[in-house]
């Protein structure tokens, strides 16, 4: 708990309640010393990561069904709302939307699960997203392919954003037989 000493000054009153308090003194200025229960901060802290997390799963929601947009259509802007520019992710997506485009790759995507997120020090994230599809590759069979991908997530100015792509890892892949 903090205390202020007012040299000089002649506290009137001293005002005790759940939120903090409050001292007034005789030069009209109000100091508000805020003391809370550890509980109180823990809740806000929990609130404050809850928001944060699901703002960066709103984020991946985004980038998953956007990414594959722009793969079909072979459009970058689709999904760069949902790219920090200039980022290594921002880079390697924007050379894959236009090889596919090329190769007449096309997705869909059939699911997503976020298996785990932590944060940087930095207020980043790091996300491990389980990721299902169905690609195919022109007049080739369809392929189905899961993947576990870890990617950073970068907190911005203008909320979060992918930023980097960190692993990539194939879980299964098979051939549907038509």
């Amino acid at each position: 708990m903090k205390i202020k000493l007012f040299t000089g000054m002649l506290i009137f009153s001293l005002f005790l309640s759940n939120f903090g308090i409050i001292s007034y003194a005789d030069s009209y200025t109000a100091t508000k010393i805020f003391y809370q229960p550890k509980m109180h901060n823990q809740n806000h802290n929990k609130f404050l990561n809850q928001h944060k997390k699901t703002q960066v799963e709103k984020l991946i929601h985004s980038y998953q069904n956007n990414f594959v947009s722009a793969i079909n259509s072979g459009d970058f802007s689709l999904v760069s709302s949902d790219i920090l520019p200039g980022s290594k992710i921002c880079t390697v997506q924007k050379s894959t939307v236009k090889s596919y485009s090329e190769r007449g790759i096309k997705e869909r995507l059939i699911s997503y699960k976020i298996n785990s997120m932590s944060e940087f020090d930095n207020g980043d994230f790091r996300v491990v997203v389980n990721e299902k599809f169905y690609i195919q590759k022109g007049n080739q069979p369809l392929e189905y392919k899961e993947f576990e991908n870890i990617y950073r997530v970068a907190k911005t100015n203008k909320g979060y954003k992918m930023s980097q792509i960190l692993s990539v890892k194939i879980l299964d892949s098979k051939t549907i037989k038509s």
